[in-house]
């Protein structure tokens, strides 16, 4: 009786916790299969809002992922200032609150053309400076910035956003390094410069090149080529990081898998690195536009601002799980899968490229509450 008495005072103990206690987060879910992760928005939004939703974005952080990434704190703009002075704050803030939480860090991103203040490619007359001048300030930088944080960030984004995708002049297309102040200034090997301070400054840090469109089928090839042949030159140069900024029928997922059977046949270990999935009209075309000031616009391009039904959520958590069974297909070669937000308020999709948005890409809602995409991705893996 007595051991009847204890199974039945355990029991009703399990059933009086909350029900967030008990079940597993995405993290522990997918922990066989890769990391999940989620970004750092810290207290001031990319928009220039104050955020005022720390409380609620560390719950669901904490509870659901184990990897996290810097959004903007960690960009050079908002680590360096005009004279060269350097403020750590909010970054020391960030990985303080990761290593606390046992969170495992990305450092996002080092040598990126939209990141950089202008006056690293200046001089004092405002002309541009010279190839010495440029690689001696972005060394300068990154062995500052990752040394500071040695032992403590283990994946870091060091160049970002290189390559792009142009018309041949026969009808196709090819892809290349785009012109930037880096390429520009200093040549192609600025990538390779840069691999390499990383690496002197945290030899135990994996490093990333990160990128988006490579559902482009040019962009891989080209991208996959140059880590391949970084490698073989002894660069150290430790995956790819895919971006994965989605909608509800784009990319289709045949491309999707194109990038991730390509790393996988290379060998290239693989980090989807910004996911998201919008149920808005791709507005790219508009980019910089608002629609807070243009009704025709607005009605096109902004058609849930008073709420999303319940058949649009379903068919966004249909397009995450099957995007998801294609991680999973490929898992042997895929670390990390990270969501580019916590919840639906405080996604960029509601600010770009176009201002003045609703969306809905993310897990959770505006009411921090779990979404149809949430309950899909625990039930795959179940």
């Amino acid at each position: 009786m007595r051991e009847l008495a204890v199974i039945f005072l355990a029991l009703l103990m399990v059933s009086c916790q909350p029900k967030d206690k008990l079940e597993k987060g995405l993290a522990d879910s997918y922990k066989d299969h890769f990391m999940i992760g989620t970004l750092y928005h810290g207290e001031v939004l990319g928009n220039d809002i104050v955020n005022p939703y720390l409380e609620e974005e560390y719950a669901i952080t904490e509870r659901e992922f184990n990897v996290i990434t810097a959004e903007n704190c960690m960009k050079p703009m908002h680590i360096i200032g005009e004279k060269g002075e350097y403020n750590f704050d909010e970054a020391d803030r960030f990985v303080k609150y990761a290593s606390d939480k046992g969170l495992t860090i990305v450092g996002h991103t080092l040598v990126w053309k939209n990141s950089a203040p202008d006056w690293f490619f200046k001089n004092e007359n405002g002309d541009a400076v010279s190839r010495d001048v440029l690689i001696a300030r972005m060394t300068e930088y990154i062995d500052t910035v990752v040394s500071r944080y040695k032992g403590k960030i283990a994946y870091w984004d060091v160049v970002n956003e290189a390559v792009d995708v142009f018309p041949d002049g026969k009808g196709g297309r090819v892809a290349k390094l785009k012109s930037t102040p880096w390429y520009d200034i200093i040549g192609d090997d600025y990538i390779e410069i840069a691999y390499r301070t990383a690496h002197k400054a945290d030899p135990s840090c994996k490093l990333l090149y990160n990128d988006y469109n490579m559902y482009n089928k040019e962009k891989t090839d080209f991208i996959v080529n140059m880590v391949n042949d970084f490698k073989s030159k002894g660069v150290p140069i430790h995956g790819i990081g895919s971006q994965a900024h989605m909608f509800i029928e784009h990319p289709k997922l045949d491309q999707i898998e194109y990038w991730l059977r390509k790393c996988a046949d290379k060998q290239i270990p693989l980090h989807v690195t910004e996911m998201d999935i919008s149920v808005l009209p791709n507005a790219w075309k508009h980019r910089g536009a608002s629609v807070e000031d243009n009704f025709e616009l607005a009605e096109e391009f902004n058609p849930y601002s008073e709420g999303i039904s319940h058949d649009l959520l379903e068919q966004q958590a249909k397009r995450y799980a099957d995007v998801f069974s294609l991680f999973l297909k490929y898992s042997e070669n895929v670390e990390r899968v990270t969501l580019w937000g916590v919840w639906d308020g405080n996604s960029w999709r509601n600010y770009h490229p176009m201002k003045g948005r609703t969306d809905y890409p993310l897990l959770f809602d505006r009411n921090f509450q779990k979404k149809p995409a949430y309950e899909a991705l625990q039930k795959l893996i179940d």
